[in-house]
């Protein structure tokens, strides 16, 4: 929390990995990043994990994955009590700003076709769909692929 009482988004450390998996867990049914996943993640991935933090209480979290010139949303989660509050917002241009800064030109991501709020969230942030997956997640679940080319 900055001296005004607002969030912040920070960058995820070894000290974090249980409670990003915590919000994991309750934010999805499958297809989960599990703790060893995130330690990873954070200790030797291509990767960045924010975190969007009010008073000591995690909000929120994503994770990009970093492959050349291209970033790539690995997971987003809200804490339940957040949901329609701004944080995914707030992460997903906080996520922007870090793949400007290691010299990408765009962000990609997978969504579930049937996750209306992420894909209105991507949509209305500028990603288009350009693709598809059948059968991506572990239920059957197909998934949009999203792309934003980011400003120079």
């Amino acid at each position: 929390m900055d001296m005004q009482g607002r969030a912040i988004i920070r960058n995820a450390s070894m000290d974090d990995v249980e409670t990003l998996a915590a919000l994991e867990e309750a934010s999805f049914s499958g297809d989960r990043v599990s703790r060893r996943s995130f330690r990873y993640l954070l200790s030797r991935g291509k990767s960045v994990t924010l975190i969007d933090a009010l008073a000591g209480e995690t909000r929120g979290y994503l994770t990009l994955l970093f492959r050349a010139n291209r970033a790539r949303v690995y997971t987003i989660a809200t804490a339940a009590a957040w949901r329609g509050h701004g944080v995914a917002a707030q992460l997903v241009r906080a996520a922007e700003q870090a793949a400007l800064a290691r010299g990408c030109t765009a962000l990609y991501l997978e969504v579930r076709k049937d996750n209306v709020a992420s894909i209105a969230l991507f949509a209305g942030n500028g990603y288009r769909v350009f693709g598809e997956y059948e059968a991506y997640y572990d239920d059957g679940m197909d998934a949009w692929r999203m792309e934003k080319t980011l400003p120079e």
